[in-house]
């Protein structure tokens, strides 16, 4: 009777079209995010050794710096662009769509690109480091090929995405590794970072161009750019707040302790960020489907939800969990001696990865409802919470109180937030009801 039913229970899934379809998406940006996984792992352990703390503190302070000003170039369009791609009826209006959006990053990228250029050269706090920020700055212009992606995330076709991926990471793993024999200073570590974002995105291009959908270079809708920007807005403004919280810390571990406190800092983030591929391929595959439900079922739409969460919850405290219990031989064995004292600050911040990824999926959820200010005013407090902390964390108990910063601003933004406003307290019971087990 339990074989008969195992057989039946197979063979619904295999006439379910959409759960098939899906889960296949989902699978292949598992394959791309398991490679950088252990490129992330691996590859980085044996820079940053290289490297040593100092060096490697200020590649990450540098590239962190460029990341405050991404939001100016990204302009919030992301996830509106998705969702407009999703909606779009025929091919004429998808190449409107990636057109209009291609030209608006890209003129965005720019503005953000001179801002920078701008703030670094009247800073003379930079000039050791200007010609790390001026490469790293070439991500701002970069971002605007991101349209394609987004064309197989509303496609539920990321395996095209994933052969991108697959070339970028190994060819730069290679190049690093080439890099390290050769005894190469640090700003050919810097372009190589940048080489591996370029190559993801043109190779995605190469596979767009094989649809058939021609875009023009002209295909500019200034109405419909206007429509966008008026709907990005909040969105806009809530990316700039989430990187202040997530990447201010790094900055201000920098300026405060210098730069080897940052190399420090910068592993135990890297050992904790590399997990965060696990709720960003799952937003990513299912948000379509998210949407889908949203209009056509509220209890199916709502019981998906509480599957994530509770999923995403689960694996995080396991996450976590063993980080804690083996983290110090991972870093004595991956890093070095002399990146030993990263381990204090690890354990610390690997369990902010539960909130995280709890802020991965109800950002989709907050987008699905339409809640864009919602998305500013979490990150704005968040931001807020988290520099005011390392203010007084830093300044008591060194890169320990960084990580507490951290964990407190990451809890807030990614559960206790929803508490604050009526109309979001039922994400608030999502998420209660997945870390209990109840659906």
């Amino acid at each position: 009777m339990i074989f008969k039913s195992l057989i039946s229970k197979i063979i619904k899934v295999k006439e379910n079209v959409n759960f098939l379809k899906y889960f296949n998406n989902t699978l292949w940006l598992f394959i791309s995010k398991i490679l950088g996984f252990f490129s992330a792992i691996f590859v980085s352990a044996w820079v940053a050794r290289y490297l040593g703390p100092e060096t490697y503190g200020l590649l990450a302070y540098s590239n962190s710096l460029v990341a405050l000003f991404l939001p100016i170039a990204m302009i919030g369009l992301n996830d509106i662009i998705i969702k407009e791609l999703v909606n779009a009826k025929n091919e004429i209006e998808i190449s409107d769509i990636l057109g209009t959006a291609f030209l608006t990053k890209l003129f965005f990228g720019l503005i953000s690109l001179i801002f920078l250029t701008v703030f670094v050269f009247l800073n003379k706090d930079f000039l050791e480091i200007r010609l790390l920020i001026l490469i790293f700055s070439s991500f701002l212009i970069f971002q605007s090929l991101e349209v394609f992606d987004f064309y197989f995330q509303s496609q539920v076709k990321s395996r095209f995405v994933v052969y991108a991926r697959i070339i970028a990471v190994s060819l730069s793993s290679l190049l690093k590794i080439l890099l390290i024999n050769y005894n190469s200073p640090v700003k050919y570590f810097a372009i190589v970072i940048v080489l591996e974002f370029l190559i993801i995105h043109l190779c995605t291009f190469l596979y767009f161009n094989k649809t058939k959908i021609k875009i023009s270079v002209f295909s500019f809708d200034k109405s419909y750019v206007l429509s966008l920007l008026k709907r990005s807005w909040p969105l806009f403004l809530s990316g700039m707040m989430y990187i202040v919280y997530v990447k201010i810390d790094q900055i201000m571990v920098k300026e405060l302790l210098g730069a080897n406190a940052a190399g420090l800092y910068a592993v135990s983030i890297s050992l904790s960020e590399v997990w965060y591929f696990i709720p960003n391929i799952i937003a990513a595959s299912f948000f379509p489907a998210i949407l889908f439900y949203k209009s056509k079922d509220q209890k199916i739409y709502h019981k998906r939800i509480t599957n994530l969460y509770s999923l995403l919850f689960w694996l995080a405290v396991f996450i976590s969990l063993f980080i804690t219990f083996f983290g110090e031989w991972i870093i004595e064995i991956l890093y070095g001696s002399s990146f030993y004292n990263s381990y204090k600050i690890l354990s610390i911040y690997i369990w902010s990865n539960i909130f995280f990824f709890f802020t991965t999926i109800s950002s989709k959820w907050l987008v699905a409802e339409g809640f864009y200010l919602h998305s500013f005013y979490r990150n704005i407090i968040g931001a807020v919470l988290n520099v005011i902390l390392n203010i007084v964390l830093i300044n008591k108990i060194g890169l320990t109180g960084a990580a507490i910063s951290t964990l407190i601003s990451y809890s807030f933004v990614g559960l206790f937030y929803d508490l604050i406003f009526k109309e979001l307290r039922v994400n608030f019971k999502l998420k209660l009801k997945s870390i209990l087990c109840i659906n």
